[in-house]
């Protein structure tokens, strides 16, 4: 299926994702993650336009985590231990730009959106995150699974991470 054919599918996919996070469905949210998933935020630099590096080896970053690393942070929100939700937080995610930037065969696509995450906890605190994320989906089982994501934020300092992208 060419890329234009694809983007609709792939806007579903990752609206539904979005919806899962902001109805705090956090386990099935993993289910739609590879089980070598790569899901990272890289630190951006300021740099003139074209310059950043972002496949910089031990490039510094936000935030790297693999599955297992994701289960740990889903099971510390469970928990209660994680004091920066609780009482739960209320989040919401936007997601707009959705393209199919590359379908190399039909069992794996790369795909881009932007994003803008609104956070709010106890009426007085609120965070906002902007940025887009590149993703790499892989047809497994029948079902897309995602491989990896890059979270570029357009931020430089982000004080609460305990936001999933």
């Amino acid at each position: 299926m060419d890329r234009a054919g694809l983007r609709p599918q792939f806007e579903d996919l990752l609206y539904r994702e979005a919806w899962l996070l902001d109805h705090d469905r956090l386990e099935e949210w993993l289910d739609l993650l590879s089980d070598n998933i790569h899901y990272w935020a890289p630190v951006r630099a300021d740099m003139n336009r074209g310059k950043e590096d972002l496949t910089a080896p031990l490039r510094l970053a936000f935030f790297d985590d693999n599955k297992d690393g994701l289960r740990l942070r889903v099971a510390r929100i469970r928990t209660g231990a994680a004091h920066a939700d609780e009482p739960p937080s209320r989040v919401r995610h936007l997601i707009t730009n959705v393209q199919v930037m590359e379908a190399r065969d039909a069992d794996t696509v790369k795909a881009a959106s932007n994003f803008m995450v609104f956070k709010s906890r106890r009426n007085r605190e609120e965070n906002l995150f902007v940025g887009c994320r590149e993703d790499t989906w892989r047809r497994e089982g029948g079902a897309w699974k995602l491989e990896e994501r890059m979270i570029l934020l357009d931020h430089n300092v982000i004080e609460n991470i305990t936001v999933l992208f």
